[in-house]
């Protein structure tokens, strides 16, 4: 599968980690209070749903790469499913929610992100 199909999903890689990296400077800012947003819910499954895309781009190239690879970070977007589902079915309020679900992610949210972009570095 040398015909360039692995540096179609390499460029479509890049772009999705930079939409990541985007979403989680915006989640972030949102947890630490400096932004209110109203649309919170929407960010989170913005970030899940670019998170799930990225997971198929990493199997995919690395399976045509000949590698096996796993993705280390189901319990984040299963952390993140739960305080999505809570938020819909409560009225809670977000922050608390959203805090609680990567706080007791594993790996943290954080060396997903420390690990997708030393992979964005290695794709350029």
């Amino acid at each position: 599968m040398r015909d360039g199909t692995d540096e179609i999903i390499k460029t479509k890689l890049y772009g999705e980690i930079e939409t990541l990296e985007k979403q989680y400077r915006e989640l972030k800012a949102y947890l630490e209070g400096k932004e209110n947003s109203l649309e919170v819910v929407g960010a989170v499954k913005g970030f899940r749903d670019t998170l799930n895309k990225i997971s198929t781009h990493v199997l995919t190239l690395y399976t045509i790469e000949g590698q096996k690879a796993k993705i280390t970070w189901d319990s984040l977007l299963t952390n993140i499913d739960n305080a999505l589902e809570t938020l819909h079915s409560s009225r809670s309020t977000p922050k608390p929610a959203i805090r609680l679900a990567l706080d007791i992610s594993e790996p943290k949210i954080e060396e997903v992100m420390f690990y997708l972009s030393t992979l964005k570095k290695s794709l350029q």
